[in-house]
């Protein structure tokens, strides 16, 4: 009924690609792809990562049922994000039912490969919202997304601060910094930023470029810019330590200083509603306000089959004392003497 894709499913998913909805704004203003294109690139490169496709395709006595969804595997985190589902939400067509079988299908896969997390971000309360909520995922921030259009771009934007390019040294001054700067319940929600502001680069994976800009005082890190350049934009995400507030315009202004053609395509920026305090820097380098966006988890219980094939034994009173240690072997005859 609910099957991984196959090259056999192109034509299908073809199709229901045209009447589908696209979950990532990030990837779709920045590097738009075909959800069919995205998952032959998986077939064809199941080493990298990629993305899982799931194809519903059944016939019953109230007619035929067809539909889709998609996750973007995070490179180097057990996560995935839901960044396509189809068929869209019409009355009549069934695509709510389908949506949460679909849903519940890649919830119960995630966990047997063992992913821990599955995120999704959607309009805040709208319809697909309530679906995801039906089926275990819960919302833990709010985003405001701003755009820079090219032709309001600052005139010769300079890196004062000296901003240089995150390493895999700066990684646990990055994890400080996310710690002092997250409240709890997001941290939480995000598994203690396990890698989520690490920068992971893939050339096959089809993802655009990604890199990390950091400004540090003292051999500690105080900010980063996470940026994301695809075909038609660039993304930024900042952390800033509240120590430094005042310099968060300097620290963008470096950072659109190293982009790459920043004329020739607009910028964005997102800020969770606890980050509210930088929107005025973004407006003081003509960002103005694009978009909202809610952030949701489901955490996924992981199979635990080979825990409990070597918990069980401990249980046993019959032990194979022929593959046995020394000292299981003495605990043994210890407990036989006794007996």
């Amino acid at each position: 009924m609910i099957k991984p894709f196959q090259i056999q499913n192109i034509r299908l998913v073809a199709q229901l690609q045209k009447k589908g909805t696209t979950l990532d704004m990030e990837e779709r203003l920045l590097h738009p792809r075909s959800p069919l294109r995205a998952a032959l690139l998986a077939n064809l490169f199941p080493a990298m990562p990629g993305v899982t496709t799931y194809v519903l395709n059944f016939e019953d006595e109230k007619g035929v049922h067809q539909g889709l969804v998609q996750a973007r595997i995070r490179p180097g985190r057990p996560e995935q994000e839901v960044v396509f589902l189809s068929p869209k939400l019409e009355n009549g067509n069934g695509g709510h039912a389908m949506w949460q079988r679909l849903l519940n299908h890649l919830s119960i896969k995630a966990g047997e490969q063992g992913h821990q997390r599955i995120y999704a971000r959607l309009n805040p309360d709208s319809e697909e919202s309530q679906i995801f909520r039906n089926v275990g995922f819960s919302p833990y921030a709010e985003e405001r997304v701003f755009r820079l259009d090219a032709d309001l771009h600052p005139d010769n934007p300079q890196n004062t601060l000296g901003l240089r390019r995150q390493t895999p040294a700066d990684s646990w001054s990055v994890q400080r910094l996310y710690t002092a700067v997250t409240p709890h319940n997001v941290q939480v929600a995000e598994g203690l930023a396990q890698g989520q502001w690490q920068i992971n680069n893939y050339p096959l994976a089809d993802r655009g470029r990604r890199y990390g800009l950091v400004w540090e005082n003292r051999g500690e890190v105080l900010a980063v810019l996470n940026i994301h350049s695809g075909k038609t934009g660039h993304w930024i995400r900042l952390m800033v330590h509240p120590d430094i507030d005042s310099e968060t315009t300097n620290l963008l202004l470096g950072g659109l200083s190293l982009l790459k053609n920043p004329r020739r395509h607009p910028v964005y920026c997102s800020l969770r509603t606890y980050q509210s305090e930088l929107a005025a820097h973004l407006f003081a380098c003509g960002f103005r306000e694009f978009a909202e966006q809610q952030i949701l988890v489901k955490h996924i219980t992981v199979r635990a089959t080979d825990f409990l094939s070597r918990l069980l034994p401990a249980f046993d009173t019959h032990i194979d004392t022929k593959h046995a240690t020394p000292v299981m072997k003495a605990q043994t005859k210890t407990n036989n003497r006794s007996v």
